[in-house]
């Protein structure tokens, strides 16, 4: 999800934002008790948003406490930690290394390629923990990436249809009752993702000729933002009929408003001056 699906910080309180980072601290602990120091570079706001949804639904014990974090030397942090934030951490590294490789494949990116070196051991550990994810995220990035290469004859919808079938099925995994709406929720979120990165990536790609379906599509900024509003909001309407209470004001305003912080940022709207 790389950046998105993050919370909007002016929306929240001081308690919110308390607990919105003590779940974000939890994952990287996660990350580094499951897999190793290296690992917690993938770290990203990005999954903290799941953490929440899946902990609001099935109400699972967390730990809680305070620590030392290597990454903030100045005091400690408060983490929170339960179930989900395993199973976060394991898709965590899974998908950073699956980004590595698709930079690696697009730019031929030095960095990338090193990354990945870096993250293949974990990868690996991932892909013994999660194997069944592991495989839907091996077919799905191939997938897309044939799509992809087929540039502007490629539907414009098909990549983003592809992310959106898979982040479904990395949500509703081990939901039990609610795995139908999380696997509805996962599939519009991944969409929406998929087509937010395109319009953030816009000028470049229109310059280097990358793939971006909006670009070959010749979308405006506004023509953009119906489109995305419109999958936002059958999002919305997902996430509204679950049975959420804890944290549920945090997550809107990660659903509502914090996925839309960078699309603004580059397309704000124009001042009037008549």
């Amino acid at each position: 999800m790389f950046g998105y699906v993050v919370a909007s910080l002016s929306a929240l309180s001081d308690e919110e934002k308390a607990r919105y980072q003590a779940v974000y601290c939890g994952l990287c602990h996660e990350l580094r008790d499951r897999y190793n120091q290296v690992s917690r570079l993938t770290l990203t706001y990005d999954l903290t948003f799941y953490i929440l949804l899946a902990n609001s639904l099935n109400e699972p014990l967390e730990a809680t406490g305070e620590n030392h974090c290597v990454m903030h030397p100045g005091g400690g942090r408060t983490f929170a930690r339960s179930r989900w934030s395993e199973y976060a951490a394991d898709l965590t590294v899974a998908l950073a290394y699956h980004k590595c490789l698709d930079d690696i494949a697009d730019d031929h990116s030095l960095k990338a390629r090193a990354s990945a070196a870096v993250l293949k051991g974990a990868y690996h550990q991932a892909q013994a923990r999660i194997p069944d994810e592991c495989a839907a995220i091996e077919a799905a990035m191939a997938r897309i990436s044939q799509l992809e290469a087929g540039g502007a004859d490629t539907p414009p919808d098909a990549a983003a249809h592809e992310f959106g079938q898979l982040l479904g099925q990395l949500f509703a995994a081990g939901q039990g009752f609610w795995e139908e709406d999380m696997r509805q929720l996962g599939y519009h979120l991944g969409r929406f993702v998929y087509l937010m990165d395109a319009a953030v990536d816009y000028a470049d790609d229109a310059a280097s000729g990358s793939y971006n379906p909006l670009v070959y599509s010749e979308f405006e900024p506004q023509e953009m933002r119906t489109l995305l509003a419109g999958i936002a909001g059958q999002a919305a309407r997902v996430f509204e009929r679950l049975p959420l209470e804890q944290d549920v004001h945090l997550m809107q305003s990660v659903l509502y408003s914090g996925v839309w912080q960078q699309f603004n940022k580059l397309y704000a709207p124009k001042e009037s001056h008549d």
